[in-house]
């Protein structure tokens, strides 16, 4: 069943909380700061309602070091890392909390493994075109800003005491990442007033800011000045930039997981670029892409379309199983097809 966030949901999924002793969260592959962020956010919130209850955070694989600050987050159980353990946490447990992400497949491999059983799924996110027949209970907002806002909205009416300050400060992680500092993803009035409550709760803005800002090697602030003055095109004529790096590149500037992240925005800051791409090179050999607008030009549409991807308006992602040349053409190969559309996104 899909329900919005109302008595009758809280209801439901308060009932699949209290008759299950173990409970997984589980994010999406890459996970980013919102992922991260709900997903601990989440465990925090139940820790305080049932100290009973086993809670387990897992990860399909690495998480970006510069989320590492994060309460909860050195107890994050990687998938990649530990296969047969993950799986017996897995099987063991009485429910899978699905923690922004729209459908199984965006696990990969874990995802097939978590198909395969009979656990009771519920999934929240705000994801366009979720996959209904995977989850048991559906709580999806595709106009929250984040996946963390509505656990804070899914949450608060279910807590008997105030928010522990690690639930909130994940929050506010999700909320300021996955708007790009209130960019995108914010036209709702809504956001900003769980953004004032969390700062009643005794968030410190400027110490969540820094931890997630200032935060990075100095080989990533290197790799981010040759991606931008060495490897970012500009094709004025469709008002797009992008930026394509090589696994050979990656490694001369020694790659962490997480260290391009938010590439794709920069290009955006120029003036009339109305869409940008950010494509690279995995260890694998595929391709995966990163899109994001301005306006009304839908990248989500742009990646379902041509490159087996998706998300929402202004911020969507894609993969290819093509070389990192071929799929460069063909991304800019698409663009004439929009022309016009890019020409006019306002």
């Amino acid at each position: 069943m899909s329900t919005p966030i109302d008595n009758a949901s809280v209801a439901i999924f308060k009932d699949l909380l209290a008759t299950a002793e173990k409970i997984v969260m589980v994010m999406h592959v890459n996970p980013d700061g919102d992922a991260m962020g709900a997903s601990l956010a989440m465990a925090h919130c139940l820790r305080q309602l049932y100290p009973e209850k086993e809670l387990v955070v897992v990860s399909p694989n690495h998480y970006p070091a510069f989320l590492g600050w994060m309460d909860g987050a050195a107890d994050i159980l990687v998938f990649k890392d530990n296969r047969k353990g993950v799986k017996e946490t897995i099987i063991t447990s009485d429910l899978i909390i699905c923690m922004d992400f729209n459908a199984l497949s965006r696990l990969e491999d874990l995802g097939e493994f978590i198909a395969s059983t009979a656990i009771a799924r519920v999934l929240i996110d705000h994801h366009v075109q979720p996959v209904k027949e995977e989850f048991l209970l559906m709580i999806s907002d595709i106009k929250a800003s984040s996946t963390a806002e509505l656990v804070y909205r899914l949450m608060k009416p279910l807590m008997k005491e105030p928010m522990s300050l690690p639930a909130a400060e994940a929050i506010m992680t999700g909320i300021m990442t996955d708007t790009n500092t209130f960019r995108d993803n914010a036209s709702n009035p809504e956001t900003f007033l769980v953004v004032a409550e969390l700062l009643q709760l005794g968030v410190d803005k400027n110490k969540v800011t820094s931890n997630i800002y200032d935060n990075f090697s100095p080989s990533r602030m290197k790799l981010l000045g040759y991606a931008l003055g060495e490897k970012m095109v500009l094709l004025p004529e469709y008002n797009t930039a992008y930026i394509a790096l090589s696994q050979e590149e990656l490694n001369r500037f020694n790659f962490q997981p997480g260290d391009t992240e938010s590439f794709v925005n920069f290009p955006l800051n120029i003036k009339n670029m109305r869409m940008s791409a950010y494509i690279s090179e995995q260890l694998d050999g595929s391709i995966r892409m990163s899109f994001r607008s301005r306006g009304n030009f839908s990248v989500n549409d742009f990646a379902r379309n041509h490159f087996n991807g998706g998300g929402h308006r202004n911020a969507a992602g894609g993969r290819s199983t093509g070389s990192l040349n071929d799929t460069i053409a063909a991304f800019v190969a698409q663009l004439e097809n929009y022309k016009d559309e890019l020409q006019n996104t306002l």
